[in-house]
């Protein structure tokens, strides 16, 4: 998950929603510093980019803090990448409600009973 912002603040709050949700959060090469004062387990779960419009580091998400301008931006960058469409959530600078719901990427497992004749209970049978 790419983070993107100006402020200290806002970035660490982008990393506690990484975070939360299991994720590797991408940062771009100039919040070096700040990454360094981490505790050695959360640096881990950061990845230091050069730029991100280029790199082939993949990412499904675009956390965002900043003014409309900037964001315009960052939603045209994005759209030029290779592959598919990312998702950007564009929040105000020191804005604190990420929308976590956003941040999961849902995977759904089936099961086919018409195989067993309808009858799911035959499934277990074996």
């Amino acid at each position: 998950m790419l983070c993107l912002a100006d402020d200290e603040q806002d970035l660490l709050l982008q990393l506690a929603a990484v975070l939360a949700v299991g994720s590797i959060a991408l940062w771009p090469e100039n919040h070096s510093e700040l990454h360094a004062k981490l505790p050695k387990e959360v640096q881990q779960r950061i990845q230091l980019i050069t730029d991100w419009t280029t790199c082939d580091n993949a990412f499904d998400s675009i956390i965002h803090h900043g003014d409309s301008d900037q964001l315009r931006e960052v939603c045209l960058q994005a759209a030029q990448r290779p592959g598919a469409i990312i998702g950007v959530n564009g929040l105000n600078k020191g804005e604190t409600d990420i929308p976590m719901e956003r941040l999961l990427v849902e995977h759904s497992l089936s099961v086919n009973t018409a195989a067993a004749g309808g009858n799911a209970s035959l499934m277990t049978i074996g």
